[in-house]
Formats: C-alpha cells, structure tokens, sequence
C-alpha cells in the first residue's frame, strides 16, 4: 500500500466522519425543535435560527389563501341558532377594510 492509498483512505476517512457529523447535528436539531414545540415556547417566534413562516391557529381543513384580507364576523352571527337571522347592530367604530362592492 503507497503512501496515496493511505492520502486517499483518510481523505475518503474525513468525509464519512464529516456526513456523520453534520447527519447527527440535523437529527439533535431536529429533536430540539420537535420539543419546543411540543412544550410551545414563545422564543420560536423570534429565533434567529428558526425562520417562522406562517403561524395559525384553525379547525382543520382550512387552507390558506394567499393575498385576501381578513373579514371580521360579529360574535351575534356566529352563536345564533340554525335559521335565525338576528338584525346587525351598526357601531360607531371605523371599517378595517373597504369591502369590494358586487
């Protein structure tokens, strides 16, 4: 065995330790995150080595739709029984958003 064998084995020595290293750093990564969220830790919002890209909280088999604005629904509405439509109380506060015109 020359001496580019033993170059070529602990080059090839380096890179599996390498990949086995960065493998296992993904995994503990990996666990970390599975537990902060699993305990929800707030700081996941603003960590720097976590990018957070959407975070929503609804009933599943919503979707997400991008580009349309939130359309707020009066508490009146939502608890009235089947059929019953209770009349809109008009407040004094500014509209969010305009609402398109049909």
């Amino acid at each position: 065995m020359g001496s580019d064998e033993i170059v070529l084995w602990l080059v090839a020595a380096a890179i599996t330790v390498g990949l086995i290293l960065v493998a296992g750093w993904q995994v503990w990564i990996h666990s970390q995150l599975d537990a902060r969220i699993a305990a929800c830790d707030p700081g996941l919002l603003s960590s720097v080595s976590h990018k957070v890209e959407t975070s929503t909280d609804a009933p599943v088999g919503s979707v997400i739709v991008p580009y349309v604005p939130v359309q707020l629904v009066p508490l009146n509405v939502l608890n009235a029984p089947a059929g019953v439509v209770q009349p809109q109380i008009e407040s004094n506060q500014q509209r969010l958003l305009n609402e398109p015109k049909f």
